[in-house]
């Protein structure tokens, strides 16, 4: 049950399916989620008798923007192995984001648009998978 004063992200869980019938490959190591942000395009429609010499808009379609999902890198972990194959392929896939232990699914769909890896000397090394969200996703 939610605290009425906030929550943590602890448990939370980022899954990938491939295929019609989705086969889902839990991501490991995950880091910091940050949700993806819709934004929607604004389209003006300002004539000569805008009402007060406003400018006027509609709203237009939606763009599902990127999500980023930050982990612990492991060079050859089946995580790594399965984000090169994807990159490699230009598949669109399923990514299933959970946010703590009882959340709720959310889904996107989309590809993946960068998977970088870094390695520094005096810290762990680490990765973030980008995926470019393209399709509306309902349960």
């Amino acid at each position: 049950m939610a605290d009425e004063t906030g929550m943590i992200g602890f448990g939370s869980t980022v899954r990938i399916g491939r295929g019609e019938t989705p086969n889902w490959t839990e991501l490991a190591l995950v880091g910091d989620i940050d949700m993806p942000d819709e934004q929607i395009d604004e389209i003006e429609t300002t004539h000569m008798k805008s009402p007060g010499r406003r400018k006027q808009f509609i709203s237009g379609m939606t763009d599902g923007g990127e999500v980023s999902i930050p982990m612990n890198y492991i060079p050859g972990s089946a995580s790594d192995l399965l984000l090169q194959e994807i990159k490699a392929s230009g598949e669109v896939v399923l990514i299933e984001i959970t946010l703590t232990a009882d959340g709720t699914p959310e889904t996107f769909a989309g590809f993946l648009k960068g998977y970088a890896r870094t390695a520094p000397v005096g810290d762990k090394m680490t990765c973030e998978a980008t995926f470019r969200l393209s399709e509306e996703v309902t349960p």
